[in-house]
């Protein structure tokens, strides 16, 4: 597996090689600190696949949507997440409709930059559950063509579970967000799983990206 991790400060590169290298043994994890050092990469090994691009939305060259667009064109099959410190919902909105497959705040904890990784190596998207409402995720959302079995199957509640599950919350923020019980969340959670055949929340989450959740 190759991926580039692209990002203007040398230290926080580092420590995200680190930790991909850590929860992806087999990994090669290259360095760069522009868009335009990550478009000559690109360039140089265009016959190489990368799986993954791990995107500093501010970094030298690059304008959100615009610059996430250059990223697609270089690198088409690969799964582009944006990172950054701090966001406008409007600049990973711009993003996310370019083709980024999340964004990944700099300050999550190591456990959920691990789930998020497989959620979008598994091929769904990953948005902070904050992000996600200020952006407008929900279930108004759901697209046509396979939305209608988790209609059907999820009762109101568990759907604004499952959109906050999907999203990458934890049960107590789920809790904290829809003003219920950490214990509720995780009966709640536990239906889900049941209903939908899911056998965990990463796959219960890329289940809802592929029905249009995220």
């Amino acid at each position: 597996m190759r991926i580039i991790v692209a990002d203007d400060h040398p230290l926080y590169r580092e420590a995200v090689k680190l930790r991909l290298e850590r929860l992806l043994p087999d990994s090669q994890v290259i360095e760069v600190g522009s868009l335009e050092e990550l478009l000559k990469q690109a360039q140089a090994v265009p016959r190489v696949p990368t799986d993954l691009v791990l995107l500093d939305l501010y970094m030298p060259g690059m304008e959100s949507g615009p610059g996430v667009s250059a990223v697609m064109q270089a690198l088409p099959d690969s799964a582009v997440a944006l990172m950054s410190g701090a966001a406008s919902a409007q600049d990973v909105r711009q993003a996310i409709g370019a083709g980024a497959r999340g964004f990944l705040p700099k300050t999550m904890a190591s456990e959920l930059f691990a789930m998020a990784i497989s959620m979008i190596l598994a091929g769904g998207t990953y948005l902070p559950a904050e992000m996600a409402q200020s952006a407008g995720t929900g279930l108004a959302e759901f697209r046509s063509g396979g939305a209608g079995d988790f209609a059907e199957a999820l009762s109101p509640r568990e759907r604004q579970v499952l959109v906050r599950l999907s999203s990458g919350a934890s049960n107590k923020e789920i809790g904290r967000d829809l003003n219920l019980a950490e214990v509720t969340v995780k009966l709640h959670v536990r239906q889900i799983l049941r209903k939908i055949k899911a056998r965990n929340r990463s796959e219960a989450a890329s289940m809802a990206t592929r029905a249009g959740l995220i």
